[in-house]
């Protein structure tokens, strides 16, 4: 099954029941996650189809809200590769615990699919911008900035030639650390002609990147320490064919920082996690990215009073969250 098709079969489901979603994976051997909702290795189908049941809901009344997806692109074979997709509710009452009745709202996502030889769903891990969805409904408005600063001195590269690195893995702790530490060696792992998008994206002209000045001027902040000291660690790689392309998995410790997406830190150090989806030339330099940030547990450590409901527990009633 061509894989494009395949995710719109996937997202028409979300509209048709949580028992067509389930179908689309293996029985006995897969592994989910939304770590935006706080769902981390799902690996049965009841918990699945309980965490879906909320998605497939076709009542306008009940505050649960009418899902609406759709596919950006997809990038990928018929075993593995990247769903990019954009979603919308209608008719919700409460999306993470806030207020959002007669508040359109929506975020853009990107979810990491892995096949099995019959095309089922063996490891899936799905993330998207939770501060789009903030801005759009409050309390508080972040910003798609995460630093809020433009570096004022950038290191200049040493000149040192490109050599594409040995493993998915190498590729991901070089671009880590060039990240946290070093833009100018960053900019060196992007090919001449390169498409960067680090947050939903409104307008390509303020929210893609796709030359060197402008991703310095957007993520140099990051390197330059001039609102906090970003540290970077790859914990897993998700390649495909020949490490063509492939999805990282980082956790991030921020130390130092007075504001976090504008927010205030109140002097915490703060953790959380991404995901960053690379597709490379034939020279190994990066053409494509696509990156999310686990946002809304720093949020919660920051006080913002968004809630990630279990779904998935068996005891759960989406119904004990809506007004009322």
């Amino acid at each position: 099954m061509a894989h494009y098709n395949f995710g719109i079969k996937w997202l028409k489901a979300f509209r048709e029941s949580a028992e067509a979603v389930c179908k689309l994976y293996d029985d006995e051997n897969f592994v989910f996650e939304d770590v935006m909702l706080d769902q981390h290795n799902i690996n049965n189908k009841p918990d699945l189809h309980r965490l879906f049941a909320p998605y497939a809901n076709k009542d306008p009344e009940n505050g649960i809200g009418i899902h609406n997806f759709r596919i950006r692109s997809y990038i990928g074979n018929e075993r593995v590769g990247l769903l990019r997709w954009e979603w919308s509710p209608e008719h919700a009452a409460v999306f993470l615990g806030l207020d959002v009745a007669n508040k359109p709202f929506g975020t853009q996502g990107h979810t990491f699919h892995i096949y099995n030889e019959k095309g089922l769903i063996v490891r899936e891990s799905s993330w998207w911008d939770a501060s789009a969805v903030l801005r759009a409904v409050g309390p508080v408005s972040p910003t798609k900035s995460l630093t809020g600063t433009k570096p004022t001195t950038v290191k200049v590269s040493t000149g040192a030639p490109f050599t594409r690195a040995a493993s998915g893995l190498e590729h991901a702790q070089r671009w880590a650390a060039a990240l946290g530490g070093d833009t100018a060696a960053l900019a060196d792992l992007y090919a001449d002609y390169f498409t960067l998008e680090w947050t939903k994206v409104d307008d390509h002209l303020d929210d893609t990147v796709t030359d060197r000045e402008t991703l310095v001027e957007r993520l140099g902040g990051i390197a330059s320490g001039e609102n906090g000291t970003y540290t970077f660690t790859p914990t897993a790689w998700f390649g495909g064919p020949g490490d063509s392309y492939g999805l990282i998995h980082w956790n991030v410790r921020i130390e130092g920082a007075t504001t976090y997406r504008g927010l205030p830190t109140s002097g915490k150090t703060l953790e959380t996690l991404g995901s960053t989806f690379h597709q490379f030339d034939s020279e190994g330099k990066i053409i494509l990215e696509s990156t999310y940030w686990e946002d809304n547990r720093v949020f919660e450590a920051l006080g913002v009073p968004v809630i990630r409901p279990h779904y998935w527990d068996e005891n759960f009633d989406p119904a004990s969250l809506l007004p009322g």
